[in-house]
């Protein structure tokens, strides 16, 4: 769910203000971030540790996949429904 409100509230925040080759780069950065907060906030805060997630790191390579892969649909979607271009 992260992923994909992610995906669509950068589509509005950075419609008009990055474009061509600079609007991949800069969702790529977003969406590493915001992943990199969810990490975070999993790892310290919700205190999920190895032993919840059945190793170490694990909360890193578990849902990276999952969350890129969300949040690129939610990009391309909402362009796709807006009609942005």
């Amino acid at each position: 769910m992260i992923a994909i409100a992610t995906g669509i509230a950068s589509v509005f925040a950075f419609n008009g203000i990055v474009g061509g080759e600079l609007a991949t780069p800069v969702y790529a950065t977003v969406a590493v971030l915001v992943y990199a907060v969810t990490v975070a906030v999993y790892r310290y805060l919700l205190r999920y540790g190895q032993a919840e997630l059945k190793g170490k790191n694990r909360y890193i390579t578990l849902g990276i996949g999952t969350f890129i892969f969300a949040y690129l649909a939610a990009v391309v979607l909402t362009y796709t429904f807006l009609g942005l271009h």
